[in-house]
């Protein structure tokens, strides 16, 4: 018998491609192949000329089979680009998924460093670099869970009102929940078809079988995970439980009240919403609207300057016609900044015409010089002539701009749904999210993401109809691969990593004794890495991203140090600064040599303790790529970089450390110029540095 307890020794086989001549005339491939057969655990080594293509797959394949691998490298161009291919090529020789990587050195080597004598240098460090990281990484395991066929609509506005039957004539069971006592919402396009069609839909809805209505209720708790939800409803006295597949927000938006600082006569001035009430008295039998003068000011309020709430103009200016054809001999004055009103030759252009057409004036008013009311008059400058006017007003009318509504946070939290600078809900940028990851069956439409019209909010609702009832057919949704782990022999049960949680997918779960632990829902997870940070007794794990394989990539980067070059270690977002490197090199514009490049999955994985490990061995600088805010893949994981970077450097500093050895830069995939220069710019700076001292 051998020694059960001898150290598994990874078999490894690493194929250089030469990518026809274009790795092949700037880098020694076959002194690379030399190299790579020395290095530890690797058991078979070939150059091919193109490995991406059917024969070379097949070479790959037997490879695998012949030499008995269970970890391949292959060193060529881009992951962006081959990756994906060569997972297929992998897997029907049995090499699981985890254990397969892919290097880049044509667009990170042979296209920036061509002529360069340190090129060869990179090369064989990116490669001892790939094969330590393979050494060291772990099998993701798979993730799966079902799929129930029902969902939970948040709203009862037009657009929550049309998905919800919707889906529900498509089969899907549907639970609508409204915090007030009747269907519709706020509506903030008062067009008497958008009425119309609410009442219409209401009716039908409170009558479909496959629809249960709750009134005055409220969300009040989300578990699980996509496509497997249990939430908690309040409603009138009592709570219920429902097993809810997919989640769909339309809490609407309201228009924002009056505020109490200002001086105004609130008999005579109204906000549009009340003006609105106003006007639907008139309408009465036996009423009229007696008023000589009307003002209305768009935009009235200071946050319309820098966002448009994009309905009030309409509803101001069919307010405007509504008055004139209650009273033909009211004298209607618009003040605006900028009117919106959609596309050209659309239904609220042709409001615009018909309002002139019926007497309303138009008056534009500068950005810097708003509209000011007086006990009378509303005194605003002409902008033709630059002179003063004054407009006689019986009623001014104010745009407040439409907000969210006062639950909006607690939908956030309960949702994990980041929310803009207004506060409005926004949905998951799945589209931006890499594609390994599920969707989280969670769908933000109308004013509840934006104010939105009736012709917006139809297609909106239509769209998402159609993409919650595409994600409700699959009869169980998997993950296959790297989320995080927690060992719950190591977990204290601190609280750090849920808080961090971009999608709510770690929750503290209540164990046996006195602690309650962290628990990790994995078809919740998105793989950021931020709770793998935070978690102060590393108890957290994610797989291919660990405090083993990045740490063991440092040191590989770091070994050689020739030439007296400073040595740069760059940790890079796959999805912001590795792709601008790439870019850097399929434009050919070149940076130093003596950089080497992490690919990291997020930001949110740049750990203080790893660029620690950095300088500890030997590097002189450390320069890290993130995408720019608002941009992450994985929600926030660039601003808690940055945050962490800020105190870093202050801890250097304390410390006698230059902390302008250390640098964050935001960079976007066709950010290629910026890399380079940037990458250049810290290099020069730190080798004056070293020089100086």
């Amino acid at each position: 018998m051998g020694d059960e307890t001898a150290e598994f020794v990874p078999r490894i086989g690493v194929v250089i491609c030469d990518c026809g001549d274009k790795i092949a005339r700037v880098l020694d491939t076959e002194a690379l192949l030399q190299k790579v057969v020395d290095q530890s655990g690797v058991v078979y080594a070939a150059r091919d000329t193109y490995p991406c293509s059917k024969d070379g797959q097949e070479r790959i394949r037997r490879a695998i089979v012949e030499n008995q691998l269970d970890r391949v490298l292959i060193a060529g161009c881009s992951p962006r680009l081959v990756e994906k291919l060569f997972r297929q090529a992998v897997q029907p020789a049995g090499l699981d998924l985890s254990y397969l990587n892919v290097i880049n050195i044509r667009e990170h080597v042979a296209y920036v460093h061509a002529g360069d004598p340190a090129a060869v240098s990179k090369a064989n460090s990116l490669i001892e670099m790939g094969t330590a990281r393979l050494a060291t990484t772990s099998i993701a395991p798979s993730h799966t869970g079902r799929v129930v066929k029902s969902a939970l609509v948040i709203g009862s506005g037009l657009s929550a009102l049309t998905v919800a039957l919707t889906l529900a004539d498509g089969g899907v069971r549907v639970t609508l929940v409204e915090q007030t006592g009747a269907l519709g919402g706020s509506v903030p396009d008062l067009q008497e078809r958008t009425l119309e069609l609410i009442s219409e839909k209401s009716k039908t809805v409170l009558k479909h079988p496959l629809i249960d209505t709750l009134f005055n209720a409220y969300l009040t708790e989300v578990r699980g995970h996509p496509g497997d939800y249990e939430v908690r409803i309040q409603h009138g006295d009592q709570t219920t439980t429902y097993a809810i597949g997919a989640i769909i927000v339309d809490n609407g938006a309201q228009h924002k009240k009056l505020g109490a600082s200002r001086w105004f006569d609130r008999n005579r001035v109204k906000t549009q919403a009340e003006f609105e009430t106003e006007l639907n008295k008139a309408t009465e039998p036996g009423k009229m609207l007696e008023l000589n003068d009307i003002v209305m000011i768009f935009c009235a309020d200071e946050t319309q300057l820098e966002r448009c709430s994009r309905v009030c103009c309409n509803i101001g200016i069919r307010q405007a016609i509504r008055t004139k054809q209650l009273n033909p001999n009211v004298n209607v004055t618009i003040l605006f900044r900028e009117l919106y009103l959609g596309e050209i030759g659309g239904a609220h252009e042709a409001e615009f015409i018909q309002a002139r057409q019926l007497g309303v004036t138009f008056f534009r008013y500068r950005r810097d010089r708003p509209p000011v009311i007086g006990d009378q008059t509303v005194d605003v400058l002409d902008t033709l002539t630059g002179e003063p006017v004054r407009v006689p007003f019986e009623r001014v009318v104010l745009t407040m701009p439409l907000i969210p509504h006062e639950n909006v946070q607690t939908l956030a939290a309960l949702l994990g749904l980041p929310q803009d600078d207004a506060g409005f809900l926004a949905e998951p940028r799945v589209r931006l999210r890499p594609g390994r990851y599920t969707d989280p069956g969670i769908y933000v439409l109308g004013s509840a993401h934006q104010p939105a019209d009736t012709t917006e909010a139809l297609f909106q609702a239509y769209l998402t109809s159609s993409r919650t009832a595409r994600f409700l057919s699959q009869e169980t949704i998997s993950v296959q691969t790297p989320v995080a782990c927690i060992d719950p022999a190591l977990c204290t049960g601190c609280g750090n990593c849920p808080q961090v949680c971009p999608t709510l997918a770690i929750q503290l779960e209540k164990r046996d004794g006195l602690l309650s632990l962290s628990d990790v829902d994995e078809l919740r997870c998105i793989g950021c890495g931020n709770c793998v940070v935070v978690c102060p007794v590393k108890a957290i794990t994610l797989p291919g991203w660990d405090n083993i394989e990045i740490p063991t990539q440092i040191s590989a980067a770091l070994q050689q140090r020739k030439n007296g070059r400073v040595k740069v270690i760059v940790l890079a977002c796959e999805w912001s600064a590795y792709a601008a490197a790439d870019m850097a090199g399929a434009r050919r514009i070149p940076y130093p040599p003596n950089v080497r490049i992490l690919r990291m999955n997020c930001s949110a994985r740049f750990d203080p303790y790893h660029i620690l490990w950095a300088f500890l061995n030997g590097a002189d600088g450390v320069f890290l790529g993130a995408c720019p805010p608002g941009e992450c893949h994985y929600g926030t994981g660039n601003l808690y970089a940055q945050e962490r970077v800020e105190k870093l450097k202050k801890e250097l500093a304390a410390h006698g450390v230059e902390p302008r050895r250390l640098r964050l830069e935001f960079l976007t995939l066709e950010n290629g110029a910026k890399f380079a220069q940037a990458v250049t710019d810290f290099v020069t700076d730190i080798q004056t540095d070293i020089y100086r001292r």
